[in-house]
């Protein structure tokens, strides 16, 4: 597989318009520092984001515009899968349109890459406000594997694949693509964990810069949408866990699966209790929580934290 860049950069793109200036002169400047290739892929947006981004490319052969299919609108994981086919680095990592990376960085990144015989490098992220200014760093990744999946359920733990360099050979080998919709980041980064049988590295230098506003897909008002594809994340890593493991290896970890479906319900109750929507509309949204947890959670639990006890007291468990 002939790979004639040091990094391909995956950047989905949906109603982006107005970040596309700042975005498009951050890559100027990544491609100034280091061999990288820039590919936008563009989501089916209704505004003007496809023409804006096709009139600054031109014919820069360091940058690629693609399309996703009418089907997969706002689907990002979608937009991601055709990135990946489409990059010629072996080392790949999916930028937010919104955010950008700190390029003083990256040359030390590229020799910390050569140094590493790994799948996945987790990078130094840290988040900035509307106005530019430093809000937190974020805290390094947890480790698990096949082997040891406790602490993936049990701690909280990175949940999103920007701020991660990922080699395309592993991808491609181990067949890891995105599932349409949102919140697709959770499974696709569970499997690769899974999959994984090399040290993962963290390079302790800031590279991804997160910029935190309230249009992004998944920090926007509250909807079944968002409350759907994060039940069906967590379903989905049950489902898988019950096809590759065998029923012993299962069993001795469902304690832990249990302990995160009822983390995950408490947390998403509490989010619909908190949010600012009418009580007709928040009545709808936890009988909706209700109905698809309920399923899954067992019954007759030792109430073990505060959100255990919440789970008991709306689902009536004993």
């Amino acid at each position: 597989m002939l790979m004639s860049y040091s990094l391909s950069i995956i950047i989905p793109v949906y109603n982006g318009e107005k970040f596309i200036n700042k975005n498009f002169d951050n890559c100027l400047n990544i491609i100034k520092k280091i061999k990288a290739q820039i590919i936008y892929i563009d989501n089916c947006s209704q505004d003007k984001s496809f023409l804006k981004l096709r009139k600054k490319i031109k014919n820069n052969k360091d940058f690629t515009l693609l399309k996703v299919p009418k089907k997969f609108e706002r689907s990002p994981g979608i937009a991601r899968n055709l990135g990946i086919q489409k990059s010629k680095s072996n080392n790949i990592i999916f930028l937010d349109i919104d955010d950008k990376l700190e390029t003083k960085n990256l040359s030390k990144l590229l020799t910390f890459l050569s140094n590493k015989n790994t799948n996945f490098i987790y990078l130094k992220k840290k988040t900035i406000n509307q106005n530019m200014r430093y809000i937190k760093s974020h805290n390094p990744f947890i480790s698990y594997t096949k082997n040891n999946m406790s602490r993936f359920f049990r701690k909280n733990n990175n949940m999103a694949v920007i701020s991660i360099i990922f080699k395309k050979k592993f991808l491609i080998k181990n067949k890891l693509i995105f599932q349409k919709g949102i919140y697709e980041d959770i499974f696709f980064l569970f499997k690769a964990h899974f999959y994984n049988s090399k040290k993962i590295y963290y390079f302790p230098f800031t590279v991804y810069i997160k910029c935190s506003h309230s249009k992004s897909i998944t920090g926007s008002a509250l909807t079944f949408q968002h409350l759907e594809r994060l039940f069906f994340a967590w379903k989905n890593i049950d489902k898988f866990l019950r096809k590759k493991l065998n029923k012993k290896r299962y069993n001795a970890l469902l304690g832990d699966i249990q302990y995160r479906w009822r983390g995950e319900f408490a947390n998403e109750y509490k989010k619909i209790k908190n949010s600012n929507l009418s009580l007709s509309k928040k009545r709808e949204f936890f009988d909706f929580i209700v109905n698809r947890y309920k399923r899954f959670i067992i019954p007759n639990f030792n109430s073990l934290t505060l959100k255990d006890k919440i789970v008991k007291n709306i689902l009536k468990l004993n």
